[in-house]
């Protein structure tokens, strides 16, 4: 397993990871790579990264929840019920097929990192399982 680390900057931002992951992969041929990240208030999406789609992720992360706020979380001093909630939504893993030394990711699709409760550092990490 190797774990790559990752510095937020923002309470809430995307980073995209897809870059960072392409050194597990080089050099299967064909195989399987999972990657979690052990954190409860970020989570792990593949979707296309746009600039524009970014801040609508990011402000759909931040007022999903609204309807149903207060949480009890918050009541003892932890403000990031919401963050907690969009991580168990969205998940902290992903299993991405390998193939020929990439990440097999459709034309748009991208690795991002969704934190939520930054900024911290997060840690990904990665397992490839190559076929013999």
């Amino acid at each position: 397993m190797t774990t790559i680390t990752v510095t937020t900057t923002q309470k809430a931002e995307i980073i995209n990871v897809t870059a960072l992951l392409a050194p597990q992969v080089a050099g299967i041929e064909q195989g399987i790579a999972v990657i979690s990240l052990p954190h409860t208030s970020a989570a792990l999406i593949v979707c296309e990264d746009d600039d524009d789609l970014r801040a609508d992720i990011v402000h759909a992360a931040q007022e999903l929840f609204a309807p149903l706020r207060p949480f009890r979380h918050i009541r003892k001093n932890n403000p990031n019920a919401e963050a907690h909630l969009i991580s168990a939504f969205a998940g902290t893993s992903l299993a991405l097929g390998v193939s020929q030394g990439a990440l097999q990711l459709g034309t748009y699709q991208n690795v991002l990192l969704l934190e939520l409760d930054g900024p911290k550092t997060r840690e990904l990490q990665c397992v490839v399982v190559s076929q013999s």
